[in-house]
């Protein structure tokens, strides 16, 4: 009988070489560490329109199919040289979209970890709008970083939106392995919707027990809870993260109630764009991920279930 084959924890990182992939790939070396896993670094050569590829001949390609393998490559050695984790290069050509919703399906990815990136080299340019598109269908977490330099030591800051959505049992299930892992702060951060007094909100009386629960597993939090005003919702989440010191934002990304799992809540989504520190972001699909970052860390069997069913409406 043949022995099992164990496989390893899959970290996707989409790289364009520009910077933002550079900070992209610091940040999953750091996640590849504690899942002790593997980093699968794959780089799109996208395929132009009719016109463009009947100007870039075969020989063209071929070029850049080489370059693109020897600095990946060269990038894979350097890393593995400098962190001691393995990293796997990928090459494909096609479009970046369905490339890398592709591989991170084929890998089992538990997380794919991504720069936030306006304009890259033409041909191999992975972000921009695309980014919401990947965010959207994944079904694994994704996060996104930008240039800003990534604490060493990990993420002492989390910031946890708070809202009346189904989700925020499995927000605060995350955000508490993160915390425990890291040894970091909750900052819990909440708006209201309308005019009703803050005291006697749903909001606030889930924000509570949800500081509460935090608190009983050894857990530093804070938590703030903002009236509606004229300064939007992502603006007002994104200033306290900024007065926190936070350096770590964990969303879902389909905020609003009662819209399809594959739409980006107009928050989640300027959140993304704007945020100058890493986002996390999930969809229910990723929620489910057998393997996602914290399933083994911390089961559910650790939180009282006596407290956790009062956040779950």
């Amino acid at each position: 009988m043949s022995a099992k084959i164990i496989r390893k924890s899959a970290v996707l990182v989409p790289y364009d070489f520009g910077p933002k992939s550079v900070s992209a790939l610091k940040e999953a070396v750091t996640i590849t560490k504690y899942l002790k896993g593997e980093i699968y670094l794959l780089s799109v050569i996208r395929k132009g329109d009719f016109f463009s590829q009947l100007f870039r001949s075969d020989k063209d390609n071929r070029r850049i199919q080489r370059e693109v393998t020897s600095k990946l490559k060269e990038i894979a050695t350097q890393t593995k040289k400098e962190t001691g984790v393995r990293v796997i290069t990928i090459i494909e050509q096609g479009n970046p979209i369905d490339v890398i919703l592709e591989q991170a399906t084929i890998l089992n990815a538990q997380y794919i970890v991504m720069g936030k990136m306006e304009n890259s080299t033409l041909d191999f340019n992975i972000f921009g709008s695309n980014n919401m598109q990947i965010v959207s269908e994944s079904t694994c977490p994704i996060i996104t970083v930008s240039e800003k330099t990534i604490n060493e030591n990990g993420f002492k800051n989390i910031v946890l939106p708070i809202d009346l959505t189904k989700q925020t049992l499995e927000k605060l299930v995350k955000a508490l392995s993160w915390a425990k892992y890291y040894k970091s702060t909750i900052h819990l951060v909440g708006v209201l919707s309308g005019g009703i007094s803050s005291t006697k909100s749903r909001l606030n009386i889930k924000m509570n027990k949800a500081k509460y629960i935090i608190e009983q597993e050894g857990i530093n939090c804070s938590a703030e809870l903002y009236d509606k005003s004229d300064i939007p919702v992502h603006k007002v989440i994104l200033d306290h993260a900024k007065k926190m010191d936070g350096d770590l934002l964990m969303i879902m990304t389909h905020q609003e109630l009662g819209v399809r799992d594959n739409y980006i809540g107009a928050v989640a989504q300027k959140m993304l764009k704007e945020s100058e520190i890493p986002v996390i972001s999930f969809t229910s699909k990723a929620i489910e991920h057998n393997n996602y970052f914290v399933s083994s860390f911390l089961p559910f069997e650790l939180l009282d279930n006596k407290d956790l069913k009062h956040l779950k409406g």
